[in-house]
């Protein structure tokens, strides 16, 4: 267990967290001693990152983080706990449960029960995540140590409590604290890559990885960006009454300058409730197949004519080779069913995806496959095996191919379609919906002074 700093251990006293209560968060695959009278001494895990998942920007909330520092937030406004009493928080580990957490942390069977099943009409205990914290309070005045209150956070901005009664049975209750959405405006220059240099201006690393699958459908990011190229986004983000952020919002617009070409996508909840991105246009800016299956591979022949690397003779090369390590993921470029996989003459170990009626893509060379037969159903973006270089090849890599009607097309430029396209009352709603985030950015970003060639702005 290591010593937390000084004034960490301050904040925590003020919280009501010192003498006679203990803040366990382990580190280690070991949960962390009991507490005793003496002050508690907090262990606080060092990777503790704003890395909110993301899914095509929708948060989500189970990061640990926002977990441990929402709930210290809490704790500054909670009265200190009464004498004879402890508190702990403990967090929950891979295969934890409610009860046997509250077990763990000094509980006795049946008031462990009763207590996370008082929380039932609440909070869905088997919905535990990793990382959560729980607050236990324990009652030692009569001499003997009583489970008095358990509380946790489904979210950062609700709390759920179960307290002993007078009756000695638990009653439940919420508490709810009011979070202010700031919009969040960014714009930069690309210098070395995307990645870097957005977060570099500020942009959080689960937006940015966010971009980086959102926008694998259209752009190469290997080959299609260059250094001067531009970015910019819109998000938001929410802040706790004394400023705290402790929640990314969704991502309302996003814009890459290639050169010649510019591609944005925006946020839009239909009518019906199927929230999406768009471009411009109100096309959606999902494609049935990813421009690249594999992650920051290099391009090394492209599709046409070629003198063949190992035979040495002229002949048409009907693929894209992507060079990479051996044993880099490959990803299905869309959602489909494994129609072959197996040994395939000179490609090696093969695989060839039906995606509809009209369109199949093949990946060969594999170093081994992923847990896949005939038939399987496979999502876009799922690992369906890995680089390597069997069959008649040079080195680990590897060869892609598009078929459209079971012959072979350029993988680069292939038109593929989108989704949906919105029409109606919704392609109305999103014109609105486009010139008012266009609008907010614009505000944003003309009001705040030019420093750099990139540049945040927080509303």
């Amino acid at each position: 267990m290591r010593i937390a700093p000084l004034g960490v251990l301050s904040i925590l006293a003020l919280a009501g967290l010192g003498a006679g209560a203990a803040l366990v968060l382990p580190d280690s695959p070991h949960r962390a001693d009991a507490a005793t009278g003496a002050p508690g001494i907090p262990t606080l895990r060092p990777d503790l990152r704003d890395e909110l998942a993301y899914d095509a920007f929708l948060p989500a909330a189970d990061e640990p983080a926002d977990w441990v520092l929402a709930a210290l937030d809490e704790g500054l406004s909670r009265p200190r706990a009464p004498r004879g009493a402890e508190r702990r928080i403990v967090e929950v580990e891979s295969g934890d449960t409610l009860m046997g957490l509250l077990v763990q942390a000094g509980a006795g069977d049946d008031e462990a029960h009763a207590a996370a099943s008082a929380l039932d009409g609440l909070y869905d205990p088997t919905r535990l995540r990793i990382g959560q914290p729980v607050t236990v309070t324990f009652d030692h005045s009569g001499g003997e140590r009583v489970l008095k209150a358990v509380s946790l956070m489904p979210e950062v901005d609700r709390t759920v409590t179960a307290r002993r009664a007078p009756d000695g049975g638990f009653r439940s209750s919420e508490t709810e604290r009011v979070l202010e959405s700031r919009p969040v405006g960014v714009e930069g220059e690309i210098e070395s890559s995307l990645y870097a240099d957005a977060t570099a201006a500020g942009v959080p690393d689960a937006v940015v990885l966010s971009l980086l699958k959102t926008w694998a459908y259209s752009v190469d990011f290997q080959r299609d960006l260059q250094p001067g190229d531009r970015f910019a986004v819109l998000f938001s983000q929410d802040h706790t009454p004394d400023g705290g952020v402790v929640r990314l919002g969704p991502v309302e617009m996003a814009r890459l300058d290639l050169g010649d070409k510019t591609l944005t996508m925006y946020r839009f909840e239909g009518r019906d409730g199927t929230v999406d991105y768009y471009d411009r246009d109100g096309a959606s800016v999902q494609r049935l197949l990813l421009r690249t299956p594999v992650d920051g591979a290099r391009l090394t022949s492209r599709f046409g004519a070629r003198r063949h690397p190992v035979l040495g003779y002229t002949r048409m090369h009907r693929g894209v080779d992507f060079g990479a390590p051996s044993g880099t993921p490959i990803y299905a470029a869309g959602d489909g069913t494994v129609e072959m996989i197996g040994p395939q003459r000179g490609f090696g170990r093969y695989i060839r995806l039906r995606h509809n009626n009209r369109l199949s893509t093949a990946y060969a060379h594999m170093s081994r496959f992923a847990r896949l037969k005939k038939g399987s159903r496979v999502k876009q973006g799922e690992v369906i095996g890995y680089v390597g270089s069997s069959g008649m090849a040079t080195g680990p890599h590897l060869h892609y191919e598009v078929l459209v009607a079971g012959a072979q097309v350029n993988p680069l430029s292939v038109d593929l379609p989108t989704g949906t396209t919105l029409a109606g009352r919704d392609r109305a709603e999103f014109k609105r919906r486009v010139e008012a985030i266009d609008r907010q950015f614009r505000q944003l970003t003309d009001e705040a002074p030019v420093a750099s060639a990139s540049r945040r702005v927080d509303g």
